[in-house]
C-alpha cells in the first residue's frame, strides 16, 4: 500500500510517462526487445498489455468521454483490460483510484497512470510492445506527441518458421507471409515519415541477438538514456521469469540472449515454403538486407504470380491454436470477450 501511495502521489505531482512504441510483427523478437529494454534501470518495459491498440481503435466508443456514463464505461473497461491481459503485471488498478488520478478525464491520463504505477522506481520512459502498432499511429502521435518509435524487422523466413511452430499464431506459411508483408509495408510508410525528425529508429532482430550490446547502445541513444550493460541480465527479472512460464510462446524470455537464433528456417521449412516466402517478400527482404536463397528476383511479376498460386497448396500448415493449455485458453477467452465488449460500446452523446 505504501508503494502504491508513493506512485499515486508522484503521478499527481506532475509526472507524465514518456513512451517509446515498438513496431514489430509477431514472432519477430518483440517480447525479447521489450524484456531487454526493461533490464535498463531507467526504462520500464512491462509485458505487453495491448491496451493502446484496444482503446486507440475504439476511443470513439467513449466520446464525449467527459460525460459520466462514457467515462465510467471507459474506466470499467480499462480495469477489465488490465485484468484480462495475456501478461501478468506486478500492480493492479481500480476505477476509484483512476477517478482520483485523472481529473481531466482523458485516455492519456489513465494510461499514463496505469503504466506509471507499474514502474519499479523512478523510470520515466516506458518501452511498449503493441501488435499492429501501425494501425494506431495516428492515435499515439495525437495523444503522446513526444512519443518515440522503434521499428524492428526479422527475416520473414525465420518469422514463418517460428509462426507455424507456435500454437498462438493461427495459420500456416501463407498467413505468416501475408502478416509480415502487411506489417512491414504499413510500418515502413510511417517510419519513413517519422525517421526524418529522429522520432523513429529501425533495427534488425538478427543484429540485436548477434551483437546485443552494440544494438542496445543504439536503442538507448535513441530513447535518451545512457547504455548500461546490466540490461543484458534482463532474463533474471522476476516479472519476466513469471510471464515466461505463463504463456508458452514466451518461454525463451527467461534465458540469456540466443546469439545464433537466426537462419533456423533452413532446417525447418520446406523448399516450397522458402520459395513461396521469397516470391512474396523478395523486394522488402532486399531492402532490409536479407539475401535470397532462390532466383525469384530474376522473374517477372507475371511469373511470380503464377508460381505463387501453384505453391499455395504445397505449404506447411501451422499448429492448431486449440492445443494450448486450458489455463492459457481461459486467459485468451477472457480477453476476447473484453475486446468484443469494447468494440460494441455505444457512447452517450
Amino acid at each position: 500500500m505504501k508503494l502504491a501511495n508513493h506512485l499515486d502521489n508522484k503521478y499527481q505531482n506532475g509526472r507524465n510517462m514518456k513512451f517509446a512504441f515498438l513496431m514489430c510483427t509477431e514472432r519477430s523478437g518483440s517480447n525479447f526487445i521489450v524484456s531487454l529494454m526493461n533490464g535498463h534501470p531507467e526504462i520500464s518495459g512491462p509485458p505487453s498489455s495491448h491496451l493502446f491498440r484496444l482503446f486507440g481503435l475504439n476511443a470513439h466508443n467513449y466520446f464525449p468521454i467527459h460525460r459520466d456514463k462514457n467515462w465510467q464505461a471507459f474506466l470499467s473497461d480499462l480495469v477489465a483490460g488490465q485484468e484480462n491481459m495475456l501478461s501478468e503485471w506486478e500492480t493492479k488498478i481500480d476505477a476509484a483510484e483512476l477517478e482520483t488520478a485523472c481529473p481531466n478525464r482523458t485516455i492519456r491520463e489513465a494510461l499514463d497512470y496505469t503504466y506509471n504505477k507499474e514502474c519499479r522506481g523512478n523510470e520515466q520512459l516506458s518501452f511498449v510492445k503493441e501488435n499492429y502498432t501501425h494501425s494506431v499511429i495516428a492515435f499515439l502521435l495525437a495523444t503522446w506527441p513526444d512519443a518515440q518509435f522503434v521499428f524492428q524487422v526479422r527475416d520473414p523466413r525465420d518469422v514463418a518458421a517460428s509462426w507455424i511452430k507456435t500454437r498462438e499464431t493461427v495459420g500456416g506459411i501463407k498467413e505468416a507471409v501475408q502478416t509480415w508483408v502487411k506489417d512491414q509495408t504499413e510500418s515502413l510508410r510511417y517510419f519513413n515519415q517519422m525517421s526524418i525528425s529522429g522520432r523513429a529508429l529501425q533495427i534488425r532482430y538478427e543484429d540485436l541477438v548477434a551483437d546485443t550490446s552494440a544494438t542496445a547502445k543504439k536503442l538507448c541513444q535513441h530513447v535518451g538514456v545512457k547504455y548500461d550493460p546490466v540490461m543484458l541480465d534482463y532474463y533474471k527479472d522476476k516479472r519476466t521469469v513469471k510471464n515466461a512460464k505463463r504463456i508458452q510462446a514466451w518461454g525463451n524470455l527467461a534465458k540469456p540472449v540466443m546469439t545464433s537464433n537466426f537462419g533456423k528456417y533452413k532446417k525447418s521449412l520446406s523448399q516450397h515454403d522458402i520459395r513461396y516466402i521469397e516470391l512474396n517478400c523478395h523486394k522488402l527482404m532486399t531492402k532490409f538486407g536479407y539475401a535470397l536463397d532462390t532466383d525469384v528476383g530474376a522473374l517477372t511479376q507475371s511469373q511470380r504470380t503464377i508460381e505463387i498460386t501453384e505453391l499455395e497448396n504445397k505449404l506447411s500448415a501451422g499448429i492448431a491454436a486449440t492445443e494450448i493449455s486450458k489455463a492459457e485458453l481461459a486467459i485468451r477467452t477472457g480477453r476476447l470477450a473484453l475486446i468484443e465488449r469494447v468494440k460494441n460500446r455505444v457512447p452517450v452523446s
